[in-house]
């Protein structure tokens, strides 16, 4: 093994070893939701054993086979056929084992879109205008529930192709392509709000995966950039947290501008993107660029402050600077995908020393880091547990660059990479038989280590988590 490949080697498995040593002997720390409850089924710590001990052994094989290390040609039908069969698959498991709700959103949510009430809450307000059509359509046959159970679920799968599209535009090969793959869909935001999840972040990770493709796309020179332009110019009305999007493009127009016939491209990218958003709101407010209109609705549904008198989605600064805002933030992001921001952490700084940054790290880095401001800024006001799904579909960035710079580490590094390959899908596969559809187990515990963000009459006196009502 290579000097250069020892501290990527050493930190990875120090920092899969918390990892997966947390899950199994689950620690009583001051907060538990990121990763408690591998124990409620005798089975689980059996199966995640099983895991730890096959995946390294599975990938080190599968690694050695030449078709691992074949280039990736064209899509075929049996692609196509196995992409739809698997979205019926999990529209079945969505709809006979949707998410269990954590809090009441889900319900009203439902009533918005039964009600077609896109009024209600305009920061999703195409969201809710789009389903609640769809489900009057069926109504007679099926309920508002199960519709937006199914549809969800059909969404999120769609994004689950997206993101295995981007495995392809990432990697060289087929193994790469299926690592990236395997690491991106096995992170909790990702799955968990695939299976039927009752709410509108499907669509935002739908969103979210459609444009890291698509502009990945244009990276290669295979797309056009009005695609993700168009994308991110569309998404603030289905969703308003992805107006997010938006300073990565800047790495899509640089690149774009350099190219022969870079800037007619980006004008007519420009263009449409604006047209897109100024159509974007005719359903709602009955005429198009009605956008003064629209920032006005937002801002007086803004939700409750962190404390009385304070108005606005995002914290006070004193409690973003707090150790009670970083330990939540440190659980967050080790419930939503503790694999990925680990493997970005450690591979990417490799990557960063080795100088092998490219243009696609750097637009998914970017990317990454307006999420990271998201998660540290915004504010969960009913606690980061029971408002964990704010920050779910940022996983889509995170995993995918993770796993990205990890690949790039292992085009050096190939013996270790196949071992930690398959110790890091073991240690999410562990992740999700602890939290995968189990955020209602002991959810008043939970909610009492993670208060909610109401009538605090000031940051420095907020209570600490775990300390009782």
């Amino acid at each position: 093994m290579r000097a250069s490949c020892t501290p990527v080697v050493l930190l990875l498995a120090v920092g899969l070893t918390v990892h997966l040593g947390v899950h199994f002997v689950q620690p009583g720390l001051p907060m538990t939701w990121s990763y408690a409850h591998l124990d409620r089924h005798p089975a689980l710590p059996w199966v995640g054993a099983a895991l730890l001990v096959a995946l390294p052994l599975v990938t080190t094989l599968v690694w050695r086979l030449p078709a691992a290390n074949r280039p990736l040609g064209r899509l075929g039908w049996r692609t196509v056929a196995a992409t739809m069969c698997g979205e019926f698959v999990l529209l079945a498991l969505g709809v006979t084992h949707p998410t269990p709700p954590a809090w009441f959103d889900a319900a009203y949510f439902v009533k918005w879109v039964s009600e077609g009430a896109w009024y209600r809450n305009v920061r999703w307000y195409l969201t809710v205008w789009f389903l609640s059509k769809l489900a009057a359509l069926v109504r007679p046959w099926i309920q508002p529930v199960t519709f937006i159970r199914g549809a969800n679920t059909l969404l999120a799968a769609t994004a689950l192709a997206a993101l295995a599209g981007c495995a392809r535009l990432l990697g060289h090969t087929r193994g790469e392509a299926a690592a990236i793959t395997l690491l991106a869909w096995s992170a909790f935001g990702v799955l968990q709000i695939t299976l039927g999840y009752t709410d509108v972040y499907p669509v935002a990770l739908l969103v979210t995966a459609l444009y890291v493709w698509t502009a990945l796309g244009v990276l290669a020179g295979q797309r056009h950039p009005v695609w993700p332009f168009l994308l991110a110019a569309a998404g603030p009305f289905w969703y308003i947290g992805l107006v997010l999007l938006g300073p990565s493009l800047l790495v899509i127009a640089w690149v774009t501008a350099r190219r022969p016939g870079g800037w007619s491209r980006l004008a007519v990218a420009g263009a449409v993107s604006v047209a897109v958003a100024g159509v974007a709101t005719v359903p709602g407010f009955g005429y198009p660029f009605a956008w003064r209109a629209f920032l006005a609705k937002v801002a007086t549904q803004a939700s409750w402050g962190y404390r009385p008198g304070w108005s606005g989605d995002t914290l006070p600064l004193s409690f973003m600077l707090s150790t009670v805002h970083a330990a939540e933030v440190g659980h967050t992001l080790l419930l939503v995908d503790g694999v990925g921001v680990l493997l970005l952490l450690v591979a990417g700084g490799w990557v960063v020393a080795r100088r092998r940054w490219d243009e696609r790290a750097a637009f998914l880095s970017l990317l990454v880091l307006s999420y990271l401001a998201y998660v540290i800024a915004m504010d969960p006001v009913f606690g980061p547990f029971a408002d964990w799904d704010l920050f779910s579909y940022g996983a889509a960035a995170t995993s995918v660059l993770g796993a990205y710079v990890f690949v790039l580490w292992g085009r050096e590094c190939p013996r270790p990479f196949r071992v930690l390959l398959g110790v890091a899908l073991a240690a999410a596969g562990v992740h999700l038989l602890a939290r995968l559809n189990g955020l209602d187990v002991n959810l008043w515990g939970h909610l009492d280590e993670s208060p909610f963000h109401l009538g605090v009459p000031d940051p420095s006196n907020a209570r600490a988590p775990g300390s009782g009502s």
